[in-house]
This record gives C-alpha cells, structure tokens and sequence, in this order.
C-alpha cells in the first residue's frame, strides 16, 4: 500500500499527466510553452488596449493556436474526458 505522502505527491505531479498520457516532464514542457504564448498574448493585448493599431489580431490568433493545438493534443489522449469542449473549438468569425 502507498503511504499517504507518497499518494499525495503522486496526485499532485503525476495523476493528471498519466491520464492524458504523458509522462510529467512532457505535460511540464506543453504547459509551460501554452503558458508562455499566453502571457505573451496577454502583454500583447495591454499594449494594444493602449496602441489600438499594434497587435490588433495576436490575442485572438494566439487563442486559436492554442485551441488548435489542445485539440490536436487531446485526440491521442487515452481519457476522453480531457478533450476539449466543442464549445471552444466553434469560430464565432464564421
């Protein structure tokens, strides 16, 4: 039987990856760079809040990637559950 401390630390840094199917440093290594394009986007988006005609389309390009990308990440997931919402794949632009 596992300890509490080690069920703990299992929970906390490897549940969630191993049922995405991915090992820790790959999920660490797909969240740091979608968080990176994030804030990226959102410096973006508060420089054009005051520039409007900088960055105009780099949130909502940024977001599409993103979108795009978890898509493509989720379909090889081996837990449906972590898919993503239709609702965020629909474009509203269409």
């Amino acid at each position: 039987m596992i300890d509490a401390p080690a069920k703990t630390l299992d929970r906390l840094f490897a549940e969630h990856p191993r049922e995405i199917g991915e090992t820790y440093s790959e999920h660490a290594s797909h969240a740091g760079y979608i968080g990176t394009r994030m804030l990226l986007a959102g410096l973006a988006c508060l420089v054009h809040a005051v520039v409007p005609g900088l960055f105009i389309r780099t949130a909502s390009n940024t977001v599409d990637g993103i979108i795009e990308l978890m898509a493509k990440r989720t379909a090889h997931s081996p837990d449906s559950s972590a898919a993503v919402p239709a609702v965020m794949l629909e474009n509203p632009s269409n």
